[in-house]
C-alpha cells in the first residue's frame, strides 16, 4: 500500500463521518449555536469542504474548485454571524460527496514522489503529504465539533 492509498482510506473515513452527522442533523439544528458562539453544524460541514479544497484540491490540482463566494461563508476567519445567505445543506452534502470523489481521483494518480514534494507556490512550510494530512486532521476535529453541537442541540430542544 502506497502513501496515496492510505490517504484515500483516511479521506473516506473522515468524510464519511462528516457526511453522516450532516445527514442526521434535523433542519432546525443546522444553524443552531449555543449562546455566545456562532459556528453551527452547517458552518463546520462547509468549513470541512473549504479546508479540503485548500489543503488537498489546490495542493494537488493547483486551483480551487469551490463555487464562487463559498470562502466568504466557510473560510478560516469567516464571520458566520454576519452571513445572510447560506447554501442549502443539500448542496453542502452534494459538494462534500463530489469533493471526496475528486480527492480520491487526484490521489489515485499521485506518486509517492509527488506526495513528499514541497509545493513551490505554498512555500517550504510542508510537503504535499503534510498539507493533506493537516486538512484531514482539521476536518476530523470539525466533525467532532459538529457532533458536540448536535448533542447540545438535542439537550436544549427537550
Amino acid at each position: 500500500m502506497g502513501l496515496a492509498d492510505a490517504l484515500v482510506e483516511l479521506a473516506r473515513q473522515v468524510r464519511t463521518d462528516t457526511v453522516r452527522i450532516l445527514e442526521a442533523t434535523p433542519r432546525e439544528a443546522l444553524h443552531w449555536a449555543p449562546s455566545g458562539t456562532s459556528n453551527t453544524i452547517l458552518w463546520h460541514a462547509g468549513h470541512a469542504l473549504w479546508l479540503q479544497d485548500l489543503m488537498c484540491i489546490e495542493v494537488l490540482a493547483g486551483q480551487s474548485e469551490l463555487p464562487k463566494g463559498w470562502a466568504d461563508c466557510f473560510a478560516q476567519g469567516s464571520r458566520p454571524a454576519r452571513v445572510t445567505h447560506w447554501p442549502h445543506h443539500s448542496e453542502v452534502l452534494r459538494l462534500l460527496n463530489l469533493q471526496l470523489q475528486r480527492i480520491t481521483n487526484l490521489l489515485a494518480t499521485a506518486t509517492d514522489e509527488q506526495l513528499v514534494r514541497v509545493p513551490a507556490r505554498l512555500g517550504a512550510s510542508r510537503n504535499t503529504l503534510g498539507w493533506i494530512i493537516h486538512g484531514l486532521h482539521d476536518e476530523a476535529k470539525h466533525c467532532g465539533e459538529m457532533y458536540l453541537l448536535w448533542k447540545l442541540w438535542t439537550r436544549s430542544a427537550r
